[in-house]
């Protein structure tokens, strides 16, 4: 697994420097644009952001060629599953297994999320499907493997943008596909064990 130091600037929009709560999960995304290499998606969060004033960040970004970024360090807050869209399922603005998972950090938007209490990984896609390439997916299972360990969380503890906040088609290939995510998250335990 090769961790490249990579920090964002801190500033409002992508890195507020702000500390991270207990880790009560890791949250899996998808960089949304098929082809799209780590370092777009850095410079997106490092310069487009606060342009933009587009909140927008995760800890980590991981490349199709399997290469991770650490954009934002484990201990601070990045901004990747805070939502103030309802969920159609529950007609909250968080599903039901964010509340339940994350308790007062998914009960009250204006003053809280997820963000506070998650550690984000965008992963790269090779096409607009979604589909990870298998050095991606290689680094994801290793990269939460740790994660859980060094956190004492375990594979419950793994969940997607979609598993958050119910609208979001991310990463769209699990929200889809949830077998190939369970799947995952079954890999993720056997490396955890190995």
């Amino acid at each position: 697994m090769k961790i490249i130091e990579k920090l964002l600037t801190v500033n409002q929009y992508s890195r507020p420097g702000r500390p991270l709560g207990a880790v009560k999960g890791i949250i899996l995304h998808w960089v949304g644009v098929g082809g799209q290499r780590a370092m777009s998606t850095w410079n997106f969060f490092e310069f487009t952001c606060a342009k933009d004033k587009h909140y927008s960040s995760a800890q980590y970004i991981i490349d199709l060629n399997g290469d991770i970024y650490h954009a934002v360090p484990d201990n601070e807050v990045a901004y990747h599953c805070g939502s103030l869209q309802k969920d159609p399922a529950s007609g909250r603005i968080y599903t039901d297994w964010a509340r339940a998972k994350f308790g007062a950090y998914a009960e009250r938007p204006d003053v809280n999320s997820p963000n506070n209490c998650t550690i984000g990984i965008e992963l790269c896609t090779v096409d607009t499907d979604g589909n990870f390439s298998p050095e991606t997916l290689v680094s994801a299972t290793e990269l939460v493997a740790k994660l859980l360990k060094d956190n004492n969380l375990t594979i419950d503890d793994i969940g997607t943008h979609h598993l958050v906040v119910g609208w979001k088609d991310c990463p769209r290939l699990w929200t889809r596909r949830p077998e190939q995510f369970d799947a995952f998250r079954q890999a993720v335990k056997k490396k955890m064990t190995a």
